[in-house]
């Protein structure tokens, strides 16, 4: 009897183990990180970068409800917005960040590539715009926050009377945005207007 509890005790403790139930909850939460797997060619999107005669004129912001701090739609004060060139390499990344993107895995591009891009800040007006761009085909980012404005009714007392006493009470929750766009320059001295939304 006492040979037999023995090795069932052992068993019920590994299966129980805190050690073995904490690595089986991480392994789950791990978070994994995926790059494209093709060479960047650093070459050809520095080409797409040099100055050329173009220009690329925007505007950027978020449609939102009427309870929202900006009652309706909100413009991008002061926001940066990332121009990247669209290469073979960066068409990966975003294929892949479509297809695989979750709250567990996380898809990035090169430290490399990441370094061919082109940065400006909208205006008050939401107003932004890149100069002296060559023809060719482009990816826009922008990450923004709006604020949207709440209140409710909430029970603050009685009196000898059963009679209940409310007041207003306000509160505001912020949202974030990854706003993204591709966009194409056709021909040199033009204008590409574009909205990111």
């Amino acid at each position: 009897m006492k040979s037999l509890f023995y090795p069932a005790f052992i068993m019920l403790a590994a299966a129980c183990s805190p050690v073995k139930n904490a690595d089986k909850r991480a392994s789950k939460n791990e978070i994994q990180n995926l790059y494209p797997q093709q060479a960047f060619d650093s070459l050809s999107a520095k080409k797409m970068l040099t100055y050329g005669t173009a220009t690329i004129k925007g505007i950027i912001f978020k449609k939102t409800d009427k309870m929202t701090i900006g009652g309706g739609k909100t413009y991008g004060t002061g926001v940066k917005i990332t121009l990247y060139p669209v290469t073979p390499y960066f068409m990966e990344w975003y294929e892949l960040r479509e297809k695989k993107e979750d709250k567990r895995t996380r898809v990035f591009i090169s430290d490399e590539a990441f370094r061919y891009r082109l940065e400006t800040t909208s205006d008050n007006y939401g107003r932004f715009v890149f100069e002296k761009m060559k023809p060719g085909k482009y990816f826009l980012q922008a990450f923004m926050t709006t604020t949207q404005r709440y209140s409710q009714d909430v029970e603050v007392g009685t009196n000898s009377y059963g009679t209940r006493f409310y007041q207003k009470e306000r509160y505001s929750v912020s949202k974030n945005h990854r706003l993204e766009q591709f966009i194409e320059v056709k021909n040199e001295n033009e204008i590409t207007e574009v909205v990111l939304r």
